[in-house]
């Protein structure tokens, strides 16, 4: 499934579960575009302290937190999370996501093109 199939499909799912893209007004639009970026924080959120576990595991022998590949599974799992909110916040702003995010390499590559090795 290409990039821009699955953003689709998930936006499918949320308007058929009653979490909508499109809206009558700015404000509207605004108000939901808030909720989701304290969605996306709140993943991110949970994908650093589920990090941070891992952390005090490898700093103090003696806290038994998961191993980075114990939590691996889990930190995949929120950053999956996470995607789905930007999917949200973009459609929300009339974005395609898959071609902001080309877009968005080719003026990294240019603006890191001395970097190369």
């Amino acid at each position: 499934m290409d990039f821009s199939a699955i953003v689709a499909r998930q936006i499918g799912a949320d308007e058929r579960r009653g979490f909508p893209v499109h809206f009558g007004s700015d404000a509207e639009r605004h108000d939901q575009l808030v909720r989701d970026l304290v969605g996306l924080i709140g993943e991110i959120g949970e994908f650093a302290n589920e990090l941070k576990k891992v952390g005090l595991r490898l700093n103090n022998p003696k806290y038994t937190g998961p191993s980075l590949g114990e939590a691996a599974p889990h930190l995949r799992e929120e950053l999956a999370d996470a995607a789905i909110y930007l999917f949200r916040l973009s459609t929300i702003l009339g974005g395609d996501l898959e071609r902001d995010i080309l877009s968005k390499m080719d003026i990294n590559d240019d603006r890191y093109r001395k970097l190369e090795r």
